[in-house]
């Protein structure tokens, strides 16, 4: 019994980690040779959460869809703290978050791609390390 109780308090609490890109949206036209603001969501967090931080990417798919980017990331936009304070819209799920603004290459190849951002935390009275990576597709124009 404790074992259950173990795994799903520990499947909860990964769950509450999580941040999410709520922009771009998946699918969405950007142009390349433009900026393009991505925001980065905090899921809901639970106090004994050390954020360590974040990293913004951009990666090329080789294939439609798009294969595993986990492996090689891409072109980094951002890697540093995450803060997320903004509550105001245009948030999407009501939680907060932090814009990044970033610039397209206008050299960027064309077609499917997929914004990652790896999030790294420390977590719980140990703490253990805990990591994740929020994806969303996009059409580079």
């Amino acid at each position: 019994m404790k074992t259950i109780f173990a795994v799903v308090a520990l499947a909860a609490s990964a769950f509450a980690q999580t941040v999410n890109i709520g922009f771009p949206l998946p699918g969405q036209n950007i142009s390349a040779g433009s900026s393009v603001n991505v925001q980065v969501e905090e899921g809901r967090q639970l106090d004994a959460l050390t954020e360590i931080g974040i990293a913004v990417t951009l990666q090329h798919c080789q294939q439609n869809p798009c294969e595993d980017v986990s492996e090689d990331l891409g072109t980094i936009f951002f890697a540093g703290p995450f803060q997320p304070q903004n509550f105001q819209p245009p948030a999407s799920s009501g939680e907060p978050y932090q814009n990044f603004t970033v610039n397209i290459p206008s050299s960027f190849a064309k077609g499917p791609a997929v914004f990652s951002v790896p999030h790294a935390a420390l977590f719980g009275l140990g703490p253990e390390f805990f990591t994740q990576i929020s994806n969303v597709t996009v059409n580079i124009v």
